[in-house]
């Protein structure tokens, strides 16, 4: 999502569902996405827990909307904050919303706002449903937007590594067959349209730049003001697991599936396919002086090696 400053944002914030130490950070956060025109925060603010976010209203002009609890059973705090976004988005003062909770009970009044053709930034803690943060246009994790800028405990929270890797290597393949390259900026953009939540910082580097050059798989490269992604060498990675995998047989004969966990496990971030194979065994049926038999009896694959003869002899033997 662009970043667009003249954006006009209602700020309604679960002050309920959120610590108060995070408040700074989302206020300088949203700086960069617009101007905050409401500045909300729900919650029964005569409960010693939330007596915090009373004298950070004050120093931050966010208007506490006191609601007390009228049974344990209905939090009236969200019924209100629910009702107030409807208010605001009906009278069209507003470009988008940025929604302060990890409630998933208000994933339904984020899509009412986005099928009002608003953008709804998500922010809340990293074991927020999934749910609610797909629905946002973009979900920031507090976490990493507060001064400390805390660890992620549950890495299960986040988009896995190797799975942002794998777009990557997609976007730029693509970009590559159409003769073009990937700005970092769109591969950004991309990533984010896939998961709303994704964002460097959860994995801990302040910029996409830093976070995408300490990949191995990518360089990246700066040209006049433009910054694009492209793989490193293949060669380069290539000649790196065929070794592992002739060193590994040498010693002894392993079964395919075997020297697959080997090699993933050596290689964490291995995919066949960033080599032109669709499947493991013809990447490692590829390798020279590697070969791959079946055993008649167990019917199991065995990746040896073949020190004597020529690639054209395995080839006819096999």
């Amino acid at each position: 999502m662009e970043h667009e400053p003249n954006k006009k944002i209602a700020l309604v914030i679960d002050a309920e569902n959120t610590s108060v130490k995070y408040l700074a950070g989302i206020l300088k956060e949203l700086s960069e996405y617009g101007f905050v025109t409401y500045k909300r925060m729900y919650g029964d603010f005569t409960d010693d827990n939330l007596r915090g976010w009373n004298t950070q209203a004050m120093e931050h002009a966010i208007v506490p909307i006191q609601q007390p609890r009228y049974s344990k059973v209905k939090n009236a705090a969200d019924i209100m904050m629910v009702i107030d976004a409807m208010d605001i988005l009906y009278t069209g003062n507003v470009d988008g919303f940025c929604i302060v909770s990890s409630d998933s009970d208000f994933t339904r009044l984020v899509n009412r706002l986005r099928e009002g053709g608003m953008m709804v930034i998500g922010m809340g803690k990293s074991d927020a449903s999934k749910t609610l943060k797909a629905a946002c246009t973009k979900y920031i994790i507090l976490e990493t937007i507060g001064e400390n800028n805390e660890v992620i405990a549950d890495s299960s929270a986040i988009v896995a590594l190797s799975e942002i890797k794998h777009i990557i290597m997609e976007i730029v393949q693509q970009c590559e067959d159409r003769r073009e390259r990937a700005g970092l900026g769109g591969v950004k953009s991309q990533i984010q349209r896939m998961h709303t939540d994704f964002d460097e910082r959860n994995y801990g580097y302040s910029s996409m730049t830093t976070f995408v050059k300490d990949m191995k798989e990518f360089v990246v490269v700066s040209e006049k003001n433009a910054v694009y992604v492209e793989r490193r060498s293949d060669q380069e990675n290539r000649d790196e697991v065929e070794s592992f995998i002739i060193t590994s047989v040498r010693k002894k004969e392993l079964g395919l599936s075997q020297l697959g966990q080997k090699v993933h496990s050596k290689f964490t971030d291995f995919d066949p396919r960033h080599f032109g194979y669709s499947q493991f065994a013809r990447f490692v049926a590829n390798i020279p002086g590697i070969t791959i038999v079946e055993h008649s009896a167990s019917k199991k694959s065995v990746v040896y090696e073949v020190t004597k003869e020529s690639k054209e002899d395995q080839n006819d033997r096999q």
